[in-house]
């Protein structure tokens, strides 16, 4: 496991978005069959994601990162205070929060797909790869009922020779990325596994693995 691990948060509290930078909420009216209709919607920006499979050592390199959505639908997240009046002095784990995930990140630039999935497993896992070490696995839909962001979905495969830094994330935009490490012969038992959450993606991507190289698997 590398990477730089975040215990705790502090200081937490729930307010009104404002000037948002990555979500912008908005609504479409329409009239569907006679029915007036308002449905809630958010702008968000596509994504890509990369599974990556060490061959070397037969491990599957995925991440863990806190995430504050999924943070705030835990038990832990009941106390935090909505607009206190003065600062909250407080600390939570950041545990109930944390998801295991691909290596990924947001279109947020005029780069391709493929040059943003490249320079997402260098920044989050430290590993060298080129475009054309990527195999496009599909492209879905996120969040169909908010926003029905695309997700571009690619894997590759890596040797130890190909780690050329720590990863971690871009410490200086305050990422902090787990790398984790999915023994192949795991990877299905960690696809069911409640007791990690993990997007739909993930899930999928491992089990597009598992159809294409089962005999790998053996």
């Amino acid at each position: 496991m590398r990477g730089r691990i975040m215990s705790v948060i502090k200081n937490a509290w729930l307010g009104p978005l404002d000037n948002p930078k990555y979500l912008k909420p908005y609504a479409l009216k329409f009239n569907l069959n006679g029915h007036e209709k308002k449905w809630e919607l958010a702008k968000t920006f596509d994504s890509v994601a990369v599974l990556i499979y060490n061959t070397e050592r037969k491990v599957f390199v995925l991440v863990k990162q806190f995430r504050p959505a999924v943070f705030c639908k835990s038990e832990a997240a009941k106390t935090v205070p909505w607009n206190p009046e003065t600062p909250p002095v407080n600390e939570y784990s950041t545990e109930p929060g944390k998801t295991w995930e691909l290596c990924a990140g947001i279109i947020d630039r005029d780069d391709k797909p493929e040059e943003i999935a490249i320079a997402e497993v260098h920044e989050e896992t430290g590993y060298k790869v080129s475009i054309t070490d990527l195999v496009k696995i599909t492209r879905l839909v996120n969040g169909v009922g908010t926003s029905g962001a695309m997700q571009h979905v690619y894997y590759t495969e890596v040797v130890d020779s190909q780690h050329v830094s720590e990863g971690g994330g871009l410490a200086e935009e305050g990422e902090v990325v787990e790398v984790v490490e999915i023994p192949r012969n795991d990877i299905e038992t960690f696809c069911y596994d409640e007791s990690k959450p993990k997007p739909p993606g993930c899930m999928m991507a491992c089990l597009w693995w598992l159809n294409n190289h089962s005999h790998l698997n053996k």
